[in-house]
Order: C-alpha cells, then structure tokens, then sequence
C-alpha cells in the first residue's frame, strides 16, 4: 500500500492581524478619553480688579521703580533686624532705617537720590510708622515727574503663619502720583481709596495667561 500524501495549506494570518489592530485601537481610544477626564486644566492665580501684574500693566518707569524696590524689601528686613539686634530696648517705630540712613549710608535703590534716582523720576520717599499699631510700617513714593508715573506704597509686616510670625511686604500703587499716605494700610481701606496691589507674575505666566484671553 502507499500512503496518501494530504498537503494543509495554512491558515492566513491577515484576520488574525487585523483584530489585534482593532484591539490595538479599541484601547488607545480608551486610554485617550480617560486621561482627557483625569487631566486637570492649570490655572494661573486670577487677577482681581484691585491688582495689577508686575510684568503686563506696568510702564516704563512703573517696572523699574517697582524692580528696584523688590529687591529694597529685602535689604529692609535686614536692616531692621540689624537694628533690633544691637537696640534691643529701642522702639517699634524707630526699628526701620530713616530715610536719610537709606540715602547717606545705606545707598539703598530707589531712596537714595542717584542716577536711577533721577531717572526714573526723583520720587519723594517718606518713611510711615504710623501703622506700628497695625503690625506694619510704610515707605510712601509720591511726586513722581515722569508721565504717567504712579505712587507707591511698601507696606511691610509680620504675617502669621500657623503658629509663628514670617517677614512679608507687598507692593501697592497708585495712578496719581501725588496721592498722600493712607491713613491705614487695611487692604479694603486701600482699594477704596484707590491703590492697587502690584502681583509679581513672571513673563511665563504672563505669556500663559495672554494666550488663554
């Protein structure tokens, strides 16, 4: 007897093939709308009428002004610091450089009457402890002669935080730059009377938040 050769011809794989692309896509359309709806849109802290950006709103002037006095607050805190450490009696009001120790020995940008000085408008810069009772003290910038200059306020405090105090200040402005000081530097009292906080966006999220108009 001879045996039967049967010959199998094998099965194609192209349907094979084809169902693990439809599962390939079944599952990316799957894992796609599960991220859209986990996926948290970032925000850019909102701006409220009562303030304005550091880097959009401001002019000129404004920005350079409002630059060098950034870096001021700084140097205030460790002035008065210094001075509390070497006066430990002396008083509340007296614990922050005058205006001349800013100008004469200190040389501290924008109060010292410089060459930024007189560019940038040769604002007036008083001293304010008036607020002590407030936990604050102020330097007021008024009488800028450049256009469209603003005044400006640096209203320095102790803040709470949780259990303890921690050194903070914040900048506010005003359109007319002979507004006079505040007679308190309670922020809904300032708004009112038309000064404006200064909030310290940087150029990439302000870019962020032009974009999103």
């Amino acid at each position: 007897m001879t045996a039967a050769a049967i010959t199998v011809a094998p099965k194609s794989g192209r349907k094979e093939t084809l169902a693990i692309g439809i599962i390939g896509l079944v599952i990316a359309a799957i894992a796609a709308v599960a991220i859209s709806q986990r996926q948290v849109e970032e925000t850019l802290p909102r701006l409220y009428d009562w303030q304005i950006s550091a880097f959009y709103d401001l002019g000129k002037v404004d920005r350079a002004v409002y630059s060098s006095l950034v870096v001021a607050m700084d140097e205030l805190w460790w002035m008065h610091e210094d001075i509390l450490s070497y006066n430990r009696d002396i008083a509340v009001e007296d614990s922050w450089p005058t205006m001349q120790e800013l100008g004469e020995y200190y040389f501290l940008a924008p109060f010292a009457e410089d060459l930024f000085w007189s560019q940038y408008g040769e604002v007036k810069w008083s001293r304010v402890t008036s607020f002590s009772f407030e936990g604050s003290t102020v330097y007021h910038g008024f009488e800028g002669t450049t256009d469209e200059q603003s005044a400006y306020l640096v209203v320095l405090s102790h803040a709470h935080k949780g259990a303890s105090f921690t050194n903070g200040g914040a900048i506010w402005m005003h359109a007319d730059a002979n507004a006079p000081a505040p007679d308190t530097v309670v922020r809904d009292s300032l708004i009112l009377n038309g000064w404006k906080e200064v909030v310290p966006y940087s150029g990439a999220m302000e870019v962020k938040r032009i974009r999103r108009r």
